[in-house]
């Protein structure tokens, strides 16, 4: 007797075994799973954002302080050293006093790339510099702006602010430092990117927030721009 030949099915009848409910359940489960995963992918990237960002806002701030001592810049020559740039303190920029560039240098390289408004990149954060003119007022510490820099001031007073270049995706905190070494953060202030940026004295204490002189850091209290500030662990 003559045993018939199996029927292999093809493609259109294998998937014609997924009913619309079962395909719909599967579609469900992944989109419940990708909206689990993504959000805490994206938070594990801002912490670990935020924990590299502190590390190095605690090396610029011992940068500057060895700079300072060690007088690299003194432009008024009266024995003090004044503050200098990230881009002086990389290497990557001459010092403003015309002695060429430091050597060795005290920070990271990648910290010296500074944008068109003097601002380092790093790890999803934007970090500014500031040294005082004049009148007080924190100016980004960039060679386009060596010219109006105090130097008498410059001698006992810079900042340093660091934020998310896309808040509640590449970080959430906004980190300060200044000459006292005092290391603060503030995870309620919305600055984000180039369109809202803390002003220069913005953890300061009785200043306008745009000065940077004669004012304590704002330690578990309200800074110059009206966000409360903790310090840094």
């Amino acid at each position: 007797m003559k045993v018939p030949a199996r029927t292999v099915p093809d493609a259109a009848a294998a998937a014609a075994g997924f009913s619309l409910v079962e395909m719909m359940v599967v579609t469900a489960v992944l989109s419940i799973l990708a909206g689990v995963a993504v959000p805490n992918l994206l938070g594990s990237r801002a912490v670990a954002n935020e924990s590299a960002v502190l590390a190095t806002m605690r090396s610029i701030a011992t940068a500057e302080t060895q700079a300072r001592l060690s007088g690299v810049v003194d432009l008024d020559h009266d024995g003090i050293g004044e503050g200098v740039g990230l881009g002086e303190l990389c290497g990557a920029e001459d010092l403003r006093n015309g002695a060429g560039r430091l050597r060795p240098p005290g920070l990271s390289a990648s910290l010296g790339a500074l944008d068109a408004n003097g601002r380092a990149h790093q790890k999803g954060y934007l970090l500014c510099l500031y040294l005082p003119d004049a009148g007080g007022v924190g100016i980004a510490a960039s060679a386009a702006n060596a010219s109006s820099i105090d130097a008498d001031l410059a001698e006992n007073a810079w900042t340093c602010l660091a934020w998310p270049l896309q808040r509640g995706n590449t970080g959430n905190a906004t980190f300060f430092v200044n000459q006292t070494g005092e290391l603060l953060v503030c995870r309620t202030a919305s600055y984000s990117g180039a369109t809202a940026v803390p002003p220069a004295g913005a953890a300061l204490v009785g200043v306008p927030p745009d000065v940077i002189v004669d004012a304590p850091p704002a330690v578990g209290t309200t800074g110059a721009d009206g966000n409360v500030w903790q310090p840094a662990r």
